[in-house]
C-alpha cells in the first residue's frame, strides 16, 4: 500500500481505464428511470381518476334505473319469442292464450319501469334547467363547480333519457303485440263461428257421430284404466281411498256450511208475525241466497280438484276433463242460484221480480232445464277434446244441445201463452158476467189474510197484487213473443244450413240472456233499495246524513249519483257476460281495464284515470281550504283593521279569487297539462276579442262574476231597465228574469255587473210598505196615527221589529197628507199586504167619520164624511 500521497500518477485515459464508472450509475440511465417512474405514475393516477369517476358514476346511478336496466335484456328477449311465435301459422286459441301469459307480466313490468323512471327524469332535467345554459363565448366565466355539475347532471339526465326510451320503445312492441294476439284471436274465432261443417238434415253426421260413440267409450275405458296405472303408481291403494274420503268430507263440509248459513236465512224471509219484508230486506236476502248457492258446488269441486292434484293423482288428460267437469259444475250452480236469488219461486215473499208464482215458478223450471242441458254440452265437450274424437261426434254435440234448447226455449213459451191465455179468457168471462163468482159454491174465492194483520202495507191478500204481476208479466211477455220467435227460427236455420256453430253459440247466449236478466235486476233493485230508498228518502237518511256531517239533501244528490255509477257499471258487466266473449279472453277485458285505469292517450297528451280522480279531489279539497281561508280572513282578520266594510269585503274576495285560481292551476298541473299551451290559447282569444267579441266576453266575465260574487241569486226579486220580477236562471251570457206577468226577459249579464240594479230580496225577504192617506184639516192627528199604526199591526204579515210608523209628511191645501211605513216579511207579498192595509185604513176611517177629501179643488167645509150636507146647499 501507497500512502496517498505518495501514489503514482497516471495518464488520464489510463485511469479511466483502470477504474470503470457502472452503467447503473450513469447519468442516461437514472434520467430514463426518472422518466419511466414519472409516466408509470401518471398512467397509475390517471387509471385510479377513471376507476374512481365510475364507481362514483356507478354509484350515482339510482336503483330504479339499475332495476330497469337489468331487466330490459330478458325482457326484450321474451317479447322477441313472443314475436317469432306470433309470427307462426295454425296457432290455436290456447297457443294464443300462452303467449299473452307470457307477454301480460313484461308489459306490467315495463309500465312500472317508465312510471319509475319518468319522475327521476324531469328531476333531473328540472335541475339542470335551474343550473342554466351555458355561458356565452363573451360571457365572463362560470365556476368551474357549476360547469361540472351541470356536465354531471346533463350526462346523468342522457343516460336515464336512453334507458327510458328503450322501456317506452320495447312497451309500445309489447302492446303491439297484444293487439295482434287479441286479432289473431277474434278471427279464430271467427273462423270457428262461420265454418260450415253438417247439416242436422245430412243422415252421414249421425251415422259418424253414432260410429264414434263406441271409439270414445273404449277411449274412456283406456283413459280410466291409465288414470289408475299413474294413481298407483304416485300412491297406494289405501291412500287414494284416504284421499278419497278426504275429499268426500271436504263436499259434506262445505255443504253443511251452506246448510247452516241459510237457516237463519230462511228464518228472516219467515219474518215475524204480521211482518212484511221490506224491500231492501227482500233484496239483501235474495242477494245472499244467491251468492249461497252460487259458491257451495264450485268451491267444492274446485276444492277436490286441487286435493287431487297436490298428491299428483290426476294425469294431464283427466285433468283437463275434471277441468271441463269444473266448468258445467259452475254453470249450473251459478245459473240455478242467481235465478233462485231473482225469482224466489219457493219463497215469494222476498221475490223483487214483478212475477206471479207461476210465471216465476214456470222460467225457474225451464231455465233450470235449460242450464243442465248446457252443463252436459260442456262435460261432453271436454270428453271429446281430451280423447280427440272424430270431428261429426262433436258437431252432434253441439247441434243436439241447441235443438234441445230450442225445444225447451218454444216449450217454455207455450206454458207462458197457455197462462196469458187463460188470464184474458178469465178477464172476458169476467166482464160477461161469467166470471168464476157465478158458477156456483163449489168455486171459493181466496180467503182474506185482512184479519191475520198482513195486508196493512198495501200487499192484498186477495190476488190483486198477483193480478198485478201478471199484467205486467203478459205485458213484458208480449214485447219478448216476437224476438224469441226470430232467434229460435235464426238457430233452426243455421242447424239446417250446416252453421252448427252459430246455432251453438246463439243458444246457449239466449240462456245466459235469461239468467243475466234477472240477475240485472235484482241488483238493480238492490242498488235503489240501499241508496236510493233508504239512504236517500227512506227513514234513515236523516241519521244518516248527521252521522256524516251533511245536509240530507246532499246526502240524498250523493246517494242518486253513486246508485248511478254503480247501474251503469252492472248493466255494462252483464251485457259482456250476456253477449259473450268473440274470441276475446278475460285477460283482454283486463287488459282493457287497465289500459283505461292506466290513461288514454288525446293528440300528444296522455291523461290517466287516476291522475284524474287525484286532480278532482285535490281540486275539491284545495277550493274547500280555500273557501275556509277567505272565510277566516273575513271574519276574523279583516274586522280588527281599520277598514271600511266595503274594502273588507273586496279584500275577502279577491282572496277567494286568488286562492281559487291557485287551485285550479295545481289540479290542471296535476293532470299534465301545460299552462304555457292555455296561455297560447288566451292570446289567440284575445286576438279575437280585437274582432268583435267584446260584447260576448263582457257578458261571459260579468256572468262569472255574477255567478262567484253572487249579488244576485235565482229567486230574488229585482228591477233592472224597467223591467221587475224574479231571477229564475244565470248564465254565463244572459240572465232569465221572469216578470210578474209570467214574461220571461233576458238581459246581458254585463248590463247586471255595469248598470244600476235593484235587489229586493239580496240581503232578506223582507220589504218596506208605505201607505199614504190623505184626511181633512178638522180629523184629529193623534187618532188617525192611532188608526193607521192599528191597521199595520192587525196585519199577520207586517214585522213588529222594526215597528210600523206613521209620518206627517205635509199640510197640503185641503188636506193633511200622512204616511204609514211598516216592513213586511215577504216582499212578494208587499202588493197584497199595501191593499189589505188601504181597505182597512178605508174601513176605520169611515167608522171614525174622518174625512178624506174627495179632489183637490174640494171646498171644505167642515163636515164630516156620512153628515148630511146644510140644507141651504142642496139644489143651491
Amino acid at each position: 500500500m501507497y500512502p496517498s500521497s505518495r501514489l503514482p500518477a497516471f495518464p488520464a485515459g489510463l485511469r479511466l481505464a483502470a477504474a470503470p464508472v457502472s452503467p447503473l450509475r450513469s447519468p442516461g440511465f437514472v434520467r430514463f428511470i426518472a422518466r419511466f417512474v414519472a409516466r408509470s405514475m401518471v398512467v397509475a393516477l390517471v387509471a385510479l381518476a377513471v376507476l374512481v369517476g365510475t364507481s362514483a358514476s356507478f354509484a350515482q346511478i339510482p336503483p330504479e334505473q339499475l332495476q330497469v336496466q337489468q331487466k330490459l335484456e330478458g325482457q326484450r328477449a321474451i317479447v322477441d319469442g313472443v314475436e317469432a311465435a306470433l309470427g307462426r301459422d295454425g296457432l290455436r286459441s290456447i297457443d294464443l292464450d300462452d303467449l299473452r301469459n307470457r307477454l301480460d307480466p313484461v308489459r306490467t313490468d315495463l309500465t312500472a319501469g317508465i312510471a319509475l323512471l319518468e319522475p327521476l327524469l324531469a328531476n333531473l332535467n328540472h335541475r339542470v334547467k335551474e343550473i342554466g345554459a351555458k355561458p356565452a363565448e363573451d360571457a365572463p366565466p362560470e365556476d368551474a363547480s357549476i360547469t361540472s355539475e351541470r356536465d354531471a347532471l346533463t350526462a346523468r339526465a342522457t343516460e336515464l333519457d336512453g334507458v327510458l326510451k328503450q322501456a317506452k320503445l320495447l312497451k309500445v312492441r309489447a302492446d303491439q303485440l297484444s293487439d295482434r294476439i287479441t286479432s289473431r284471436r277474434r278471427a279464430l274465432f271467427t273462423d270457428t263461428l262461420l265454418a260450415r261443417s253438417y247439416s242436422i238434415f245430412d243422415p252421414s253426421l249421425w251415422l259418424q257421430a253414432a260410429a264414434a260413440v263406441p271409439v270414445e267409450l273404449r277411449g274412456i275405458n283406456y283413459l280410466l284404466s291409465d288414470w289408475a296405472a299413474y294413481a298407483n303408481a304416485r300412491m297406494p291403494f289405501l291412500g287414494q281411498v284416504a284421499v278419497a274420503f278426504g275429499a268426500l268430507a271436504i263436499v259434506a263440509l262445505i255443504f253443511l256450511a251452506r246448510s247452516i248459513l241459510a237457516r237463519p236465512l230462511h228464518r228472516a224471509e219467515l219474518g215475524a208475525e204480521g211482518e212484511t219484508l221490506s224491500r231492501l230486506r227482500a233484496c239483501g236476502l235474495s242477494a245472499l241466497v244467491a251468492i249461497l248457492r252460487m259458491a257451495a258446488a264450485p268451491l267444492a269441486a274446485t276444492a277436490v280438484l286441487a286435493l287431487l292434484n297436490s298428491f299428483d293423482l290426476l294425469p294431464p288428460r283427466v285433468n283437463e276433463i275434471a277441468q271441463g267437469i269444473l266448468l258445467a259444475i259452475t254453470i249450473i250452480a251459478i245459473g240455478v242460484g242467481l235465478l233462485d236469488g231473482a225469482l224466489a219461486p219457493r219463497e215469494p215473499q222476498r221475490r223483487v221480480v214483478p212475477l206471479s208464482d207461476e210465471i216465476a215458478g214456470l222460467i225457474f223450471r225451464y231455465t233450470s232445464i235449460g242450464l243442465w242441458i248446457l252443463a252436459t254440452a260442456v262435460t261432453l265437450g271436454a270428453f271429446h277434446r281430451a280423447l280427440v274424437v272424430p270431428v261429426p261426434l262433436s258437431v252432434a254435440t253441439s247441434a243436439t244441445m241447441s235443438l234441445c234448447l230450442v225445444l225447451v226455449a218454444s216449450r217454455s213459451m207455450r206454458a207462458l201463452n197457455a197462462l196469458s191465455g187463460d188470464t184474458d179468457e178469465d178477464e172476458g168471462k169476467a166482464a160477461d158476467g161469467k166470471g168464476p163468482e157465478s158458477r156456483g159454491p163449489e168455486i171459493k174465492a181466496p180467503e182474506s189474510k185482512a184479519s191475520d194483520g198482513k195486508a196493512s202495507d198495501g200487499k192484498a191478500s186477495d190476488g190483486k197484487a198477483d193480478d198485478g204481476r201478471d199484467a205486467r208479466s203478459f205485458t213484458l211477455l208480449n214485447w219478448i213473443k216476437f224476438p224469441f220467435w226470430v232467434l229460435n227460427l235464426s238457430i233452426l236455420g243455421a242447424l239446417i244450413t250446416g252453421y252448427v256453430s252459430i246455432a251453438s253459440f246463439l243458444s246457449s247466449r239466449a240462456l245466459i240472456a235469461v239468467v243475466m236478466a234477472g240477475t240485472l235486476y235484482l241488483v238493480v233493485a238492490l242498488i235503489n233499495s240501499l241508496f236510493v230508498d233508504s239512504l236517500a228518502t227512506g227513514p234513515r237518511a236523516r241519521h244518516a246524513a248527521k252521522a256524516l256531517g251533511i245536509r240530507p239533501a246532499s246526502l240524498e244528490l250523493l246517494s242518486v249519483l253513486i246508485a248511478g255509477v254503480l247501474k251503469a257499471v252492472a248493466i255494462i258487466g252483464i251485457v259482456i257476460v250476456t253477449v259473450g266473449t268473440f274470441g276475446t279472453s278475460t285477460s283482454d277485458f283486463a287488459d282493457l281495464a287497465s289500459r283505461v285505469t292506466l290513461g288514454f292517450t288525446i293528440g300528444n297528451s296522455t291523461v290517466a284515470i287516476g291522475d284524474i280522480l287525484s286532480a278532482l279531489l285535490f281540486l275539491v279539497i284545495g277550493i274547500v281550504i280555500a273557501r275556509a281561508v277567505q272565510r277566516w280572513f273575513a271574519v276574523a282578520i279583516l274586522p280588527k283593521t281599520a277598514f271600511d266594510q266595503g274594502l273588507q269585503n273586496s279584500i275577502a274576495t279577491i282572496i277567494g279569487y286568488i286562492g281559487s285560481i291557485t287551485v285550479i292551476a295545481m289540479a290542471m298541473g296535476q293532470l299534465g297539462l301545460n299552462l304555457e299551451n292555455i296561455a297560447l290559447v288566451a292570446g289567440a282569444l284575445s286576438v279575437g276579442i280585437g274582432f268583435g267579441l267584446q260584447s260576448i266576453v263582457s257578458n261571459f266575465v260579468s256572468g262569472l262574476i255574477l255567478l262567484a260574487e253572487r249579488p244576485i241569486r235565482v229567486g230574488d226579486t229585482i228591477a233592472v231597465k224597467g223591467e221587475e220580477g224574479y231571477v229564475r236562471r244565470i248564465s254565463v251570457r244572459a240572465t232569465e228574469i221572469e216578470t210578474f206577468d209570467r214574461a220571461a226577459v233576458l238581459i246581458p249579464n254585463s248590463d247586471l255587473i255595469t248598470g244600476m240594479v235593484k235587489n229586493f230580496t239580496h240581503a232578506n225577504t223582507t220589504g218596506r210598505v208605505i201607505v199614504a192617506v190623505n184626511v181633512s184639516y178638522d180629523a184629529d192627528a193623534d187618532e188617525v196615527r192611532d188608526i193607521l199604526i192599528g191597521c199595520a199591526c192587525d196585519h199577520p204579515q207586517v214585522l213588529r221589529s222594526p215597528p210600523p210608523r206613521v209620518f206627517l209628511m205635509a199640510f197640503g191645501d185641503s188636506y193633511l197628507k200622512f204616511e204609514l211605513r211598516c216592513v213586511v216579511a215577504n216582499v212578494d207579498y208587499a202588493l197584497t199586504v199595501k191593499s189589505d192595509l188601504h181597505f182597512a185604513v178605508l174601513d176605520r176611517l169611515k167608522t171614525a167619520k174622518i174625512g178624506i177629501p174627495y179632489t183637490p179643488w174640494s171646498i171644505y167645509r167642515g163636515g164630516r164624511i156620512g153628515e148630511e150636507p146644510p140644507a141651504g146647499d142642496e139644489g143651491g
